[in-house]
């Protein structure tokens, strides 16, 4: 009777440790720096040293771009601000000349997302679109959107890693 006891204690505190576990809010340390939504313009400084290209953010201040590498791979960081000063996207933009290239560090980038954040709340690749073999996948978290995107023409071949603030992400749309 004890050990019948123990076992259920323990299959009880077994279930609820996978149940909190699985509760728990999903969330990923943005990769390609160390800059936090916390970070002045003086601390972008302070890290990537005075900026070379800066330009309008869509958000209404100003976007602040850095050579950087990530993953061994030279491409280019972006830090955009809104319009009280306030960092609300951090990406990272990859360009490259081979498709197979691009499309093997999406596959990188994207499993390795999914390893921390599980399957993605939007998948862009429709039969209708294949042809243009665009992936593009968005993870809807309560700590910020995170967007993987990737464009493959003739003209470009790139791909984009970003992370939103809260207070610009959007939630995920009705299915």
């Amino acid at each position: 009777m004890k050990q019948t006891r123990k076992i259920a204690f323990l299959l009880v505190l077994a279930l609820s440790t996978l149940f909190i576990a699985g509760c728990q809010k999903k969330e990923m340390k943005c990769p390609f720096t160390t800059i936090t939504w916390n970070s002045t313009l003086e601390d972008i400084i302070a890290l990537e040293g005075e900026c070379k290209e800066s330009y309008d953010s869509v958000y209404g201040g100003t976007t602040y771009t850095y050579p950087k590498e990530y993953d061994e791979l030279d491409g280019t960081i972006k830090y955009m601000f809104d319009d009280k000063e306030m960092l609300v996207c951090m990406s990272w933009l990859y360009e490259s000349n081979d498709s197979e290239d691009l499309k093997a560090m999406y596959d990188k980038i994207h499993s390795e997302t999914e390893d921390v954040l599980g399957e993605s709340g939007y998948q862009f690749n429709s039969d209708k679109f294949a042809a243009m073999a665009n992936p593009n996948d968005v993870w809807y978290l309560e700590s910020g959107n995170v967007i993987l995107t990737m464009v493959d023409t003739s003209e470009v071949k790139a791909l984009q890693y970003t992370f939103l603030h809260p207070d610009v992400s959007s939630e995920r749309p009705e299915r």
